[in-house]
C-alpha cells in the first residue's frame, strides 16, 4: 500500500472544487480516514486512480458509476452495502427499475486491485461510494469528502427495488418521501436530482410526456418534437436522450434548463413548477457554487445512511 501513495501524488484533477464535511453527522459506524486507520493509507486516491482511468476510456462510465451509488444506497435496510452487485436470479439487478444500470465490471476491476494490495479490507460498498463520488469530481463538479467504512451485504432483493427506487414519473411528494428520511433538507432534496446534470435518459423513461394531452407534457412544442423525434425508434429500449444541455459536465445546466422548461423526466419538470421547489432550481440555475456546496452535503447523507455496519461483511468478490 505505500507504493499506492507514492504512486499518486498529484493524481487528482486539478481546480475542482472541494468541500469537506468534517462536521457533519453520519452514521456513527462511519469514519473519515477510516482505511488509514487500517494500514491501508492511499485508498481512496487509488480508486479515484482507476476509476479515472474508466471514465477517460468510456466517456459514459461516470453517469453509470453515480447511478450505481444512488440506486445502492436507496435499497434495503442496509442502505448503502453493495447489495446491486450481487448476482441472483431475483436480486435487485433483476427489477425493472434498475434497467439501464451499466458497468458493474468497473466496480469489479477496482475490487480486485483492492483486494491484492489490502486483502478483505475495503468493502465493496465503500467502492460504490467513492466512484460515484468521482464521477462528479471528474465532470466538474464538487470534490466530496464522505466517511468509509460501509460492509458488504450478503443477499439481495428485486422486491426492494421495485418499492424504494422511486420512477422518473415522480411526483415532487414522492421524491420528498425518498429522499426526507435520509435527513436531507428540501434545499439538498432538489439538488440531490441535480444528479441528472450528468448522462443520459432512456426514452422508456419519458413516454408519459410525449403525449399531447399529457399534463406533464413539454410546454415547449419544439422541445417536445424534438424528444419525438430521437425516441422515434426505440427499439430493444436502447434509444436515450441527453439530461440536458452539457451531458458531460456537472454543473448548473440542469437547473437552467428546467427553468426554461426543457426538463428530460417528468420529475424535472415537476421540479421548476411546484411551489415548494421552483425557487429553489431558481437559485440554483443562476448560482452554481449553491448547488455544488447542496449537492455535496446531500451526497454525504445519502451514503451514509443505514450502512449495514457490524451486520455486514467485507466480501471479496463484489458479484457473487
Amino acid at each position: 500500500m505505500a507504493g499506492w501513495t507514492a504512486a499518486l501524488l498529484g493524481a487528482a484533477a486539478a481546480g475542482v472544487y472541494m468541500v469537506l464535511f468534517l462536521g457533519t453527522t453520519v452514521h456513527a459506524e462511519l469514519q473519515y480516514g477510516y482505511y488509514d486507520s487500517l494500514g491501508c493509507a492511499g485508498v481512496e486516491d487509488r480508486v479515484r486512480t482507476l476509476v479515472q482511468r474508466s471514465f477517460v476510456a468510456d466517456a459514459t462510465a461516470s453517469a453509470a458509476m453515480l447511478r450505481l451509488a444512488f440506486h445502492d444506497c436507496q435499497v434495503g435496510p442496509g442502505g448503502c452495502d453493495a447489495s446491486i452487485m450481487i448476482d441472483e436470479d431475483a436480486g435487485e439487478m433483476a427489477s425493472g427499475n434498475n434497467f439501464g444500470i451499466k458497468r458493474l465490471d468497473i466496480i469489479n476491476s477496482v475490487k480486485a486491485d483492492m483486494e491484492d494490495n489490502c486483502p478483505n479490507t475495503v468493502s465493496c460498498a465503500d467502492i460504490i461510494a467513492m466512484a460515484g463520488r468521482d464521477a462528479v469530481a471528474f465532470n466538474g463538479g464538487p470534490d466530496i469528502q464522505i466517511p468509509l467504512g460501509r460492509k458488504d451485504a450478503d443477499s439481495s432483493n428485486a422486491g426492494e427495488a421495485d418499492s424504494k427506487l422511486p420512477p422518473a414519473t415522480s411526483s415532487i411528494d414522492r421524491v420528498f418521501n425518498v429522499f426526507g428520511p435520509f435527513g436531507m433538507t428540501p434545499e439538498e432534496i432538489v439538488a440531490i436530482l441535480g444528479a441528472h446534470s450528468i448522462g443520459v435518459g432512456h426514452c422508456k423513461n419519458i413516454q408519459d410526456r410525449l403525449q399531447s394531452n399529457s399534463p406533464t407534457a413539454p410546454n415547449s412544442l419544439v422541445f417536445r418534437t424534438q424528444l419525438m423525434a430521437a425516441c422515434a425508434v426505440n427499439v430493444f429500449d436502447i434509444a436515450v436522450v441527453n439530461n440536458d444541455a452539457t451531458q458531460f459536465t456537472f454543473d448548473n445546466q440542469y437547473f437552467q434548463d428546467i427553468q426554461n422548461g426543457r426538463g428530460l423526466f417528468t420529475v424535472d419538470h415537476l421540479l421548476s413548477t411546484d411551489p415548494r421547489t421552483a425557487p429553489i432550481v431558481n437559485t440554483y440555475a443562476s448560482n452554481e457554487g449553491a448547488f455544488f456546496a447542496s449537492f455535496a452535503s446531500a451526497y454525504v447523507k445519502l451514503t451514509s445512511r443505514a450502512v449495514t455496519g457490524n451486520r455486514g461483511s467485507v466480501r471479496s468478490t463484489c458479484q457473487l
